[in-house]
């Protein structure tokens, strides 16, 4: 076969999806720094409704999709990487340990930000809860519109989706290339 990948090529291909996933990295946490270093802590409120309230429920869920695909990922990933014994990364992995890592890392990130998420959005509407309106009518947090909270979510999906592609990245060099 002349155009099957020879050893040498494999593992330059290792070695380029591990430079993408670095790259990838740096590119989400250099993001997340500077918005949260350019967005303000306003949280927007707006009159109490129904509508209102079905949408927060919205968003929550969406949020609880996010940890529960999370997880999946991340324990795929755990079980294909270290249990798993005909692909379990060894030492000398050194491309698949860096993409690992750093897929691990992504998702432990998406965790700790959906669960700083759920205390913000809990505390905003205990706290809410007791101020008027300006017609005496009960306010909500504005979830969808406030920077503070959409931030928070945004930093959720970035991780996730660029922990996902890390983990792709993973499986391939693990079950592909090596």
């Amino acid at each position: 076969m002349a155009n099957a990948p020879t050893p040498k090529n494999e593992t330059i291909i290792r070695w380029l999806l591990a430079a993408l996933s670095v790259s990838l990295a740096v590119w989400v946490s250099i993001s997340i720094f500077r918005a949260f270093g350019s967005t303000s802590d306003e949280i927007k409120l707006v009159n109490y409704d129904d509508l209102v309230v079905k949408a927060v429920d919205f968003v929550q869920h969406g949020a609880e999709r996010f940890f529960q695909m999370g997880v999946l990922v991340l324990g795929g990933i755990w079980t294909l990487a270290v249990v798993d014994k005909d692909q379990r990364v060894k030492l000398a992995d050194t491309p698949e340990l860096v993409m690992f890592g750093i897929a691990t890392s992504l998702f432990l990130i998406e965790l700790y930000f959906l669960q700083q998420y759920d205390q913000i959005v809990e505390r905003v509407v205990w706290d809410v809860r007791t101020l008027p309106g300006e017609q005496g009518q009960k306010l909500f947090p504005d979830i969808l519109r406030s920077p503070y909270i959409e931030l928070h979510y945004r930093v959720i999906v970035k991780c996730f989706y660029s922990g996902l592609t890390v983990s792709g990245f993973t499986v391939l060099s693990l079950c592909r290339l090596r």
